[in-house]
């Protein structure tokens, strides 16, 4: 039977045209979550979460209930009310069914930032995840290191009959379920079931990330990602400019983070700054910047090695870089964790045995100090601890990130030392505070005072305005679509044909 423009049948919904809905991502700078429909093909792009839209309700200290998060993300308007695409355990717990089959037939994920790929560990695992390698990787390191569950979902709310026959929580590897994840190559077309997907490298701030031009039986769809012409890969980003006006697109989804910015410095200016900072560095000199973006550190990796210092990196990166190295396919994009002008910092573990008496706590009592994958590092011949760089500071550039702090009370910074912050300045009141909380730590230890500020020098993963205008006009689509931007202005004065959407608006080809 027919309702509107949908065909129904006892298992099976036909559309008879493309759509999009926008279930995050528009009138936003991040939340990415769109739906694409053609003939009985269902596929997400993104599946992120927005810092905006958590931000009007959560907190450090507030979160959704874990007894109760798909609702409590559904009544505050987070995440899109959809039966069939979340993890059983949950839907039932929650009674949201979960006894349904799921009519979403993907993930296509541009890129492992959060904005894009936070609220993927809500998903059932049958849907598959299709992303490049560098992004498998990036969320491999996310769970290995931390608490997600990107590629494995462990269920929760499962009991099963102990051995004396009480009912008992089950944890552990009775509750591991791996998700279904698909690697693309780039630039290598690939079909999910009705809509055909090429999947286009692009230059961003974190490595493996690809826009999408979606072939559909009504016509074409182009999804930037986020993009710049300012980083190691701008080429891609060009390439990718001159693939979609090849193609003819009817829409195009366009970013515009930074579109009313003035023109960016680039990835190799950075380099170069770092580098001169630390020529004047006297002793230690200090930085900060995005964990897991690795054309960062590759900035601080030549910086070190310009100046004849090593660059000690913590054990997150260290791991990410090990990820990296041993893929066939990546090994060599990136320094290898054991590269001559690179030290892994082994910070205290959770009893700081790490200075102790081995012969009083044992072996095996200090390996407890640290998890399973960090043990690997305590054998590694270029490791270092606190002791290593309080003793010869002049050595080495010191990543020290915002949430470790703390081992600068360790290593003590000598006079003549410097910090170089090469993260984006603050945009909203929290982060503001949160700045000078960590410049407190820098003004104790003497490495900057109180009325300078330490060195800013930091590009951005987004294209500025003239970037942004160079992509629309060259793309040539029929239509654009403003996404992940509060601001669509600019593309009006560059595109003739800019449709404007609110969340959860709907489109059609």
């Amino acid at each position: 039977w027919k309702v509107g423009n949908f065909f129904y049948t006892k298992h099976w919904k036909f559309c008879t045209v493309t759509d999009i809905t926008f279930h995050g991502g528009v009138n936003d700078i991040g939340g990415n979550k769109f739906l694409v429909e053609s003939k009985d093909t269902k596929i997400f792009m993104d599946f992120g979460m927005s810092f905006t839209q958590e931000g009007q309700f959560f907190s450090q200290f507030l979160g959704p209930r874990t007894s109760n998060s798909l609702n409590d993300m559904f009544e505050l308007g987070i995440l899109p009310k959809i039966k069939g695409l979340y993890r059983r355990d949950y839907a039932k717990h929650m009674d949201f069914d979960g006894t349904e089959d799921t009519e979403i037939d993907a993930v296509l994920l541009t890129h492992a930032h959060v904005d894009h790929c936070a609220y993927i560990p809500y998903l059932r695992p049958d849907i598959p995840i299709y992303c490049s390698e560098e992004s498998k990787l990036i969320m491999q390191n996310f769970d290995e290191t931390g608490s997600d569950q990107y590629l494995t979902l462990k269920e929760r709310f499962q009991i099963h009959e102990g051995k004396k026959g009480a009912m008992m929580r089950s944890s552990g590897d009775r509750v591991k379920i791996p998700r279904r994840i698909e690697l693309f190559e780039s630039n290598k077309k690939f079909s999910i079931d009705s809509i055909d997907v090429e999947p286009l490298p692009v230059d961003h701030s974190i490595p493996g990330v690809h826009a999408f031009i979606l072939h559909t039986a009504d016509g074409s769809i182009g999804n930037t990602a986020d993009l710049r012409l300012h980083g190691r890969r701008k080429d891609d980003t060009e390439k990718f400019v001159q693939r979609c006006a090849e193609s003819d697109l009817d829409v195009l989804l366009c970013e515009g983070t930074r579109v009313d910015a003035p023109p960016s410095i680039t990835e190799y200016d950075v380099e170069t700054k770092i580098t001169n900072i630390v020529n004047d560095t006297k002793n230690l000199a200090i930085c900060g910047y995005p964990v897991r973006d690795l054309d960062r550190l590759l900035s601080f990796y030549i910086a070190a090695k310009n100046t004849n210092r090593d660059l000690v990196i913590d054990m997150k990166q260290a791991y990410l870089l090990k990820l990296f190295h041993d893929s066939t396919n990546l090994r060599g994009k990136y320094p290898a964790p054991t590269d001559d002008n690179i030290k892994i910092y082994i910070q205290r573990g959770k009893w700081g045995l790490i200075d102790k008496d081995i012969g009083k706590f044992t072996e095996k009592i200090f390996l407890e100090d640290y998890g399973t994958w960090q043990k690997e590092f305590l054998d590694y011949s270029n490791r270092v601890d606190y002791r290593d760089i309080a003793k010869n500071q002049n050595q080495y550039i010191f990543y020290c990130s915002d949430f470790r702090l703390q081992d600068l009370i360790d290593i003590k910074p000598a006079e003549g030392s410097s910090y170089v912050r090469s993260l984006t300045e603050p945009f909203n009141d929290e982060m503001i505070i949160k700045e000078k909380q960590i410049k407190n730590w820098f003004v104790h230890f003497g490495v900057i005072n109180r009325e300078d500020n330490w060195h800013q020098v930091h590009v951005s993963g987004h294209g500025d305005g003239e970037q942004i205008k160079h992509v629309v006009e060259n793309t040539n689509s029929k239509k654009l679509i403003p996404i992940h931007t509060v601001e669509d202005s600019y593309h009006k004065k560059w595109h003739s044909n800019v449709h404007s959407v609110n969340q959860h608006d709907r489109i059609s080809l």
